[in-house]
């Protein structure tokens, strides 16, 4: 068997989706080429498929026209998404967004360098018909960490497709103050430690090579964290104790900082607005239990995190008015008590309507499906389940989203493996519609790879 007939027989039983640009894809990034399979012409090599497709290029001026430039215009060339009742954006494919959460990526991955970016620039420099050889040598100078705070912004957006707030930096200089060599744990003495988002700033997750893009989305992504809580803090792994930030739109800034006790259930209770607040609060409880050698330690960091918060103009109240503001807006309170906040209209009464079946019921029938001795029992309980699903979906077609949304929280929230998939169908529903498509992919990353525990690093 020829290489071409081995090449185009692994492009057929590759079990990976098949690209929908095929041979004329202009992608470059890695986290593209990795999902999606593409015909062997564009794969076959360095010295054949590649210098094929130069050759093609430089006597063919007509086809060198046609590699597009990676910019927003190239989205024109797929299908138009259909309209719903919120906007345009909210009903696009689980491929177009995945399409779009790609693009958004490639651009910062290849700016900094890592394995996709490099490899770009060589596709880019000889499809212009520059010879292997008339390139300059790659530097063997060691990679340098990311220092410039824009640039660190950027790339926790791309990895964890939220923005951090002004008091997430603020905290991590302070504690580049208590314990420079390692800021992380400079608040380890009382068992606390800066995880997700913040390793990007100690550099543990630009050092490390990640194959599956989608694994920084579960990066310290506890079982019961919805992906409206994003993990910033860990306290003892004993009892999961961890903090984050809470927000109801993927694209605004976190409206508080609340915690969970992943041993204890899926209870979600907001501590305060600014991590700044949250930690203080903690240090506050330890001194309620503390002996009198572990007092001194305790208020001297406590001393520390105020004298910072105030001379940074950062509140460390916990119930601020933006907290208040909040409350009043959540339309259901749902399993983990933190509440679900969607566009509702009191005088019209759209945007959310009540399940079908009242908090009590409906977790009898979670019990009694997860405590089922055979199939056939558990699937008479799953009757009422399905019947919930059913009118949710319907109050979403009528543009009621927040019936989804409060289902498939309360449905997560139990943690149950028969009702994981309709969790996440219910999520996916409501988050499309509320145009959350950050929470969508946070949604499906987390449902595919669900742990019990405390051991949550992906590095």
């Amino acid at each position: 068997m020829s290489s071409k007939e081995e090449l185009n027989e692994a492009y057929v039983k590759d079990p990976r989706i098949p690209c929908k640009w095929g041979a004329k894809c202009y992608q470059k990034n890695q986290v593209h080429r990795d999902k999606y399979k593409h015909p062997p012409l564009r794969e076959q090599g360095k010295n054949e498929g590649i210098l094929k497709t130069t050759q093609r290029i430089q006597h063919d001026p007509k086809k060198e026209n046609q590699i597009r430039p990676r910019s927003p215009d190239t989205d024109s060339e797929l299908p138009e998404p259909k309209k719903s009742c919120l906007s345009p954006e909210a009903t696009k494919t689980v491929e177009d967004i995945d399409s779009v959460l790609v693009e958004r990526s490639s651009d910062l991955e290849t700016r900094h360098g890592n394995n996709s970016g490099i490899e770009g620039e060589k596709k880019e420099s000889e499809l212009q018909g520059v010879e292997k050889n008339d390139r300059a040598p790659e530097s063997t100078e060691p990679k340098q960490l990311i220092s410039e705070e824009v640039d660190v912004k950027k790339i926790i957006k791309t990895r964890f497709l939220v923005e951090m707030p002004d008091d997430f930096y603020k905290f991590y200089n302070l504690c580049k103050e208590i314990l420079p060599k390692d800021p992380s744990n400079a608040f380890k003495a009382v068992d606390l430690v800066l995880v997700g988002p913040y390793d990007v700033l100690n550099g543990k997750l630009l050092n490390s090579e990640i194959e599956n893009k989608g694994d920084y989305l579960i990066h310290w992504r506890y079982f019961y964290d919805t992906p409206e809580f994003q993990t910033i803090l860990k306290g003892n792994d004993k009892d999961g104790l961890h903090y984050g930030y809470w927000r109801d739109e993927p694209k605004e800034n976190p409206i508080f900082v609340a915690k969970n006790i992943s041993k204890m259930g899926c209870k979600i209770k907001p501590v305060a607005e600014t991590i700044f607040g949250a930690v203080d609060n903690y240090l506050e409880e330890k001194l309620k239990v503390a002996t009198p050698f572990e007092k001194a330690k305790l208020v001297t960091l406590r001393q520390r995190v105020k004298k910072s918060a105030s001379l940074n103009n950062i509140s460390m109240d916990k119930n601020t008015d933006r907290m208040k503001a909040r409350e009043r807006q959540v339309v259901a309170r749902t399993f983990h008590g933190a509440g679900i906040v969607v566009p509702y209209n009191k005088k019209t009464q759209l945007g959310y309507r009540e399940l079908s079946l009242t908090d009590t019921h409906l977790k009898k029938t979670l019990n009694s499906i997860e405590n089922a001795e055979d199939n056939n029992e558990r699937a008479k309980h799953l009757t009422a389940i399905e019947e919930a699903e059913r009118l949710a979906t319907i109050a979403a077609d009528e543009c009621d989203f927040g019936t989804c949304l409060e289902l498939g929280h309360d449905l997560f929230s139990n943690g149950g493996q028969h009702v994981q998939s309709t969790a996440l169908r219910m999520l996916s529903t409501a988050y499309t519609l509320l145009n959350r498509l950050e929470f969508l992919e946070i949604a499906k990353a987390h449902c595919k790879n669900r742990k019990i525990g405390s051991s949550l690093s992906i590095v």
